[in-house]
Order: structure tokens, then C-alpha cells, then sequence
């Protein structure tokens, strides 16, 4: 009698479990589609061309130089970045000089910089509400002899904080510039 009451209670835990378990699914939609997973908060839903928007806006206020003779300093591009990226990103791209890297590359060659295109892919999106990409930017750099486009590739990873779009993560190799030591 023992037994028969053990294998009763194994099975009615057992079938609690799996109901349990199947009345337990999320359902998402995403892009009008439903699927299974963890619901996704409507205001962390962002469309491509949103993302490219602000990463190419962003990429402007860095890169653009058109004057090599007079750049903007770091400070100001600084300035001008800081409403693009969170605050932890800002402070990072402080702590690792990026905003000195478009004026000290423009003096050097002495040629002018301007972004021409930003390419997203979506990677994937994350738990905590983030969106990683792939990044190409296409870049012109010229003077009154010469231009040459370049292509930098990297990696991006975007959040919404207080109902704003922000860059959250932004690496690459960088680019080799022809006449540059460095890259850009």
C-alpha cells in the first residue's frame, strides 16, 4: 500500500509539473510575429533605422574635422558626444582618450574627416533590455589634392535609459589611415 500511494504522489507531482511548466510560456510578439521567450518591454523595442540614426549622428560629432589647421579640441567633442552615449560609456571614452584620437589624426596627415556612412547589423538582443550590432562606418579623408574613403568595423551595443536611445558599448580595431602611425 505504501508503494502504490509513492508512485500516486510521483505521479500527480508529475503531472502538476508539467502543467506547471506548460502554463508557464511567455509569448513575444516580435516584428508582428509571436514567439516563446522573455517578454520584451515595447519601449526597448528599437528599429534598425533608429539605431543607425543615432549611431551615425553620433559618429559625426566624433569624426567630422573640417578643418585640420583649426580641429575641434577634445573637449568639445566631448561636449558634443556625451548626449549619444550613458554615462558609464562617457566616462569610459574619457578615461581612454577617444574624443583626443579625430583631432591628433587630422593635424598628423593634415587632411579633413568626414563620415560618409553607417551600416548596423543586429546581433541580438539581450536580457537586460540591450541590442548588440555590428558596426561599418565609411569614412572620407581629404584634402584639396586628394581623397580616400576607409571603412572601420566594430561593435555596438545599445540601451534605453529614460525613453532615450543610448550607446552603452562601442569597440573596433580601428582603421589604418594612409601617412597615420596609429589608426583612427
Amino acid at each position: 500500500m505504501a508503494i502504490i500511494k509513492k508512485i500516486l504522489s510521483l505521479l500527480f507531482l508529475s503531472v502538476l509539473f508539467i502543467g506547471v511548466v506548460a502554463c508557464n510560456k511567455d509569448v513575444v510578439k516580435e516584428n508582428g510575429e509571436e514567439k516563446e521567450g522573455k517578454p520584451v518591454k515595447e519601449e526597448n523595442v528599437v528599429k534598425i533605422e533608429e539605431a543607425e540614426k543615432l549611431f551615425n549622428s553620433y559618429s559625426t560629432e566624433l569624426y567630422t574635422i573640417k578643418d585640420p589647421s583649426n580641429p575641434p579640441t577634445s573637449d568639445e567633442i566631448a561636449e558634443k558626444a556625451k548626449g549619444y552615449l550613458t554615462e558609464e560609456q562617457y566616462n569610459a571614452e574619457i578615461a581612454n582618450r577617444k574624443f583626443q584620437i579625430p583631432e591628433l589624426v587630422s593635424k598628423q596627415i593634415n587632411k579633413s574627416i568626414e563620415v560618409q556612412d553607417v551600416k548596423l547589423e543586429e546581433q541580438s538582443k539581450n536580457d537586460d533590455g540591450t541590442i548588440d550590432y555590428l558596426y561599418t562606418t565609411t569614412f572620407k579623408v581629404y584634402d584639396e589634392n586628394s581623397s580616400k574613403m576607409y571603412e572601420k568595423k566594430g561593435e555596438l551595443t545599445l540601451s534605453t535609459t529614460n525613453n532615450e536611445l543610448k550607446i552603452d558599448r562601442e569597440w573596433s580595431r580601428g582603421v589604418k589611415i594612409d601617412g597615420l602611425d596609429g589608426g583612427l
